[in-house]
């Protein structure tokens, strides 16, 4: 059984209720309707409550956060019991709790943008972090970053509409940029990504989607020394995503190494050659991905000192190669993830699961699709010794269930097509020898769906102080 909640810190206890307190009392006057008393309650709020919060903790930027979050939620559980709630105009003024103060750390999104207008975007004094995944609906020309005050910008997604003109102006006046996510930008191009040049400190970027030339990334990785990663695919695969421009780590000439570069992902075809160059060109890697099909066998990898992580997001076959490479490499790995865009014959059966158990004794994270060998078929999870986190779809069209050896440090467990799921998740809830820290297991299922009986569950925990939550595909966080 999950252990017993720890009692909540004073501190965090006394902030969590300032935060609700302060949402509750504006929610109440935005009901009323209230909304110049509103705007003086945001006021006085930034005025008295940040003062007694320490700069230095970044409670400033959780508490904003945290307050828009709370006041939203209330008026969306108004709106839905029928209560007459004027939503965009009082989270406009809500919103307001994050402008004209310097506030470290400041996040902002698009649900923070669309309750403002262009013209007051500059009154975010201090933004650190600028995430506009769906710029179109507040750009429809390209200006977007003309708006905001850049200076403090450590990072920014762009998504979809990204050009060469708003990349001069990041290059520009964005000197603290180190992570910078443009993908499927399809107007960005060589001239594009050269005007980043300017920015020394940046460690990631993803610019998947964007036509860019070989040149081009060479340039990009003799320039920024400080280059962790690039176009690593943090999502489900999307073959259907567009066209994607696949770099050939062969252009690049083999002295010129690359000591900074951490996490690389291969798209291919890949062969001999381009193995050779990547081992070579980045002998420091920890994590390498793959997207692509192989013509050569991937034990050269075993050339990569430091490879800890594996991951392949793929619809060709790879199960051979992943077995032929984990014979070489299985000791060192401490992460393995394998999604499959299509159904096939690729998918893990028991013995692929027996053979990553006996390979792999130092992982931590496991990904893995399932294909059961016939109808109600058991897969059996052999004793991982240091696995945390265990992710299982089941990938057939027949039923199959699911069986656990001890697991003494798996804290996360997410399954998806198993069934009976409720009697599958209550009994590794309430077995304290073979998951003696298990704390979240994440349903793969619609919010439609979650009649199952898994949310009395969370009730049990909630009632027995079990430090155990359910989560599911619609509202997880991993």
């Amino acid at each position: 059984m999950p252990k017993l909640k720890q009692p909540t810190p004073l501190k965090k206890r006394a902030f969590d209720f300032i935060v609700t307190h302060c949402a509750s009392y504006c929610h109440q006057l935005s009901v009323k309707g209230d909304l110049e008393k509103l705007r003086q309650s945001i006021t006085e709020i930034k005025s008295e409550v940040f003062s007694w919060l320490p700069p230095i903790l970044n409670q400033l930027s959780e508490f904003c956060e945290r307050f828009f979050d709370e006041f939203s939620k209330f008026g969306k559980e108004m709106a839905k019991s029928g209560g007459r709630v004027r939503s965009m105009t009082h989270r406009k003024v809500a919103v307001e709790i994050m402008m004209d103060v310097e506030i470290p750390g400041l996040r902002c999104s698009d649900l923070h943008l669309e309750c403002a207008n262009r013209s007051e975007y500059r009154r975010f004094q201090s933004i650190e972090v600028l995430i506009m995944q769906s710029p179109s609906h507040a750009f429809p020309s390209s200006k977007a970053m003309s708006y905001f005050r850049l200076e403090n910008l450590i990072e920014i997604w762009l998504i979809t509409r990204c050009n060469n003109q708003e990349l001069r102006i990041i290059g520009t006046h964005c000197k603290k940029l180190q992570i910078l996510n443009i993908t499927y930008s399809r107007y960005v191009t060589d001239d594009g990504l050269r005007a980043l040049q300017m920015c020394p400190d940046l460690r990631v970027i993803d610019f998947v989607g964007s036509v860019i030339s070989n040149d081009c990334i060479n340039e990009l990785l003799s320039t920024h020394k400080k280059l962790e990663e690039f176009n690593i695919i943090k999502h489900d695969y999307l073959p259907w995503a567009g066209r994607v421009e696949v770099y050939d780590p062969c252009s690049r000439p083999r002295e010129l190494v690359c000591p900074s570069i951490r996490r690389y992902c291969a798209r291919g075809p890949i062969s001999e050659a381009n193995l050779t160059a990547i081992t070579v060109l980045f002998p420091n890697l920890t994590y390498i991905q793959f997207c692509c099909q192989f013509f050569s066998d991937l034990t050269i990898l075993k050339n990569l000192k430091h490879l800890t992580e594996l991951s392949f997001l793929s619809s060709y076959s790879i199960l051979s190669h992943v077995r032929h490479l984990l014979t070489t490499v299985g000791e060192n790995i401490s992460s393995l993830e394998v999604k499959m865009s299509f159904r096939g014959n690729e998918y893990f059966k028991q013995d692929d699961v027996n053979f990553v158990y006996k390979l792999c004794p130092n992982i931590q994270e496991l990904i893995l699709p399932y294909d059961p060998n016939a109808p109600h078929d058991i897969l059996v999870v052999p004793p991982f010794n240091k696995l945390k986190v265990l992710s299982l779809k089941n990938s057939s069209s027949w039923e199959a269930t699911v069986e656990f050896h001890q697991l003494p440090e798996l804290e996360t467990l997410m399954l998806a097509n198993f069934t009976p799921i409720v009697q599958i998740v209550e009994r590794a809830m309430f077995d304290n020898v073979k998951f003696p820290k298990l704390k979240r297991f994440c349903s793969m299922l619609l919010t439609a769906r979650r009649d199952t009986g898994l949310d009395d569950l969370n009730t049990v925990a909630r009632e027995r102080n079990l430090d155990f939550k359910i989560l599911t595909i619609s509202d997880h966080d991993l």
